[in-house]
């Protein structure tokens, strides 16, 4: 169990309206996913798919729909179980979104596949080797945001040091459920399914990661390695994800590491039960390619991001967003890349 003292804190740490900004306050107010295609994010391999194999591989552009939802209905039209399906993550539902998904088929044919609402098929392709969870190199997003409230040249400022200045590499809110539950989902009585498991260790993970990270804001050393700390893939330090093993931390950084989780035995405990490997995450997310556009009462604006981050981490640093598309959601959805 979590005691109610870890629980709030990570609850916080879980909230992004109250975590600590990197760059300065917000410069701006507006609306996303206002329509469909103000959201649009395309993922790219790490590899070239072989073109032969027992794996089909399926190029698709879907708008408005949930990737496990895709995921069964394929399994369902080529009469497949559900585990012959693969894809390298979850992508946004409120959004127009291309991503790839592989099906195992030895010694079968392309299938033909039924039209999808929502569902286009751009490509297909053989490989030798399933789909697996994570297998994203970066993906590049295109983001509209409307009713745009903001003076033009303090935003301009702050969009030209994003590529060199980056900004905290928090996770998003979608990695905690609704109203942060998956926060407590390892604390549930009984057997847990392997997909809730999942959510479940995501989550308390990503909440000490946030937390620590919002540390390290506050002192202002979220954008630059301390004495002692392993250095981030794109500069700067990198935060514990916590689970079995040693911190390769010493010095500043690793009393800091001590300081923040001695905060949280129950969590630390929870997820050495599971037998995770502790692994580290950069502080600092970096985009490349960033580009945008003003017209009138919105602004446009396109980059890449390596995989396992978020877009609304980058995007908080510019301003306050209300998510457009925010209503009751059915179970199965789940947002961002």
């Amino acid at each position: 169990m979590l005691s109610d003292v870890e629980l709030g804190r990570l609850r916080y740490a879980a909230d992004f309206s109250v975590l600590p900004r990197g760059l300065g306050p917000a410069l701006a107010q507006g609306a996303i996913r206002s329509e469909l295609s103000d959201f649009h994010v395309s993922e790219d391999l790490p590899f070239e798919p072989s073109g032969e194999g027992e794996h089909l591989y399926l190029h698709i552009r879907k708008t408005g729909q949930n990737t496990r939802w895709v995921a069964k209905r394929i399994a369902e039209a080529v009469e497949v179980a559900y585990g012959a399906v693969g894809f390298a993550g979850m992508k946004d539902r409120y959004a127009v979104t291309e991503q790839w998904f592989s099906v195992h088929l030895p010694g079968l044919p392309d299938p033909e596949l039924p039209e999808l609402e929502g569902v286009e098929i751009l490509e297909k392709v053989r490989h030798n080797a399933k789909l697996r969870t994570g297998a994203v190199a970066s993906n590049c997003f295109r983001l509209v945001i409307r009713e745009l409230e903001t003076d033009r040249t303090e935003l301009e400022q702050r969009l030209a040091v994003l590529p060199t200045r980056g900004a905290p590499n928090y996770f998003g809110p979608q990695r905690f459920g609704r109203d942060a539950a998956n926060l407590e989902l390892l604390t549930r009585p009984g057997r847990l399914g392997r997909e809730a498991r999942g959510f479940g260790l995501s989550a308390l993970r990503a909440g000490l990661f946030n937390g620590y990270l919002a540390m390290r804001v506050m002192q202002h050393s979220w954008d630059a390695a301390l004495e002692g700390e392993t250095p981030g893939s794109q500069g700067g330090g990198t935060g514990l994800l916590w689970g079995t093993g040693q911190s390769r931390s010493t010095g500043r950084s690793l009393e800091l590491e001590q300081a923040w989780f001695s905060l949280f035995p129950d969590a630390r405990q929870l997820l050495e039960a599971q037998r995770v490997r502790m692994m580290r995450r950069s502080l600092t997310l970096l985009p490349t390619a960033l580009e945008w556009e003003f017209g009138e009462g919105r602004l446009t604006i396109s980059f890449r991001l390596p995989r396992g981050t978020f877009a609304t981490s980058l995007l908080r640093e510019l301003g306050d967003f209300r998510d457009a598309s925010a209503r009751p959601a059915p179970t199965e959805q789940k947002l961002d890349s």
